[in-house]
């Protein structure tokens, strides 16, 4: 039996409409001073959820070891609190540190 394939045709077509993305090149998540001011509307909204994901995006985009050595905490403290399989209850002056060192 002959194999079917997909015709030149359509595999163009396909394709003609796809973007790449980036999502984590964004000039949003790489500023610092921004994201800082999200985590505190974060904080003042209760919104543990949206603060973790967007500690999570940022620390993405930036080096975590000079974030780890500007809030003053240790490296191992700030990937557990972007460790999914944590859970996500952090100290007040570990979020008090990051945020500091975020503004910075």
């Amino acid at each position: 039996m002959r194999k079917i394939g997909t015709s030149g045709k359509r595999k163009r077509s396909a394709t003609k409409y796809l973007k790449a993305h980036e999502p984590f090149a964004s000039k949003e998540l790489k500023d610092s001073r921004l994201v800082a001011e999200t985590l505190l509307e974060c904080i003042r909204t209760g919104d543990l959820a949206s603060f973790r994901e967007v500690l999570m995006a940022h620390l993405m985009t930036v080096n975590k070891v000079k974030v780890a050595k500007v809030a003053g905490i240790g490296r191992r403290t700030l990937y557990d609190l972007i460790d999914p399989k944590k859970d996500f209850n952090p100290e007040l002056s570990t979020v008090s540190a990051v945020i500091r060192a975020l503004a910075a």
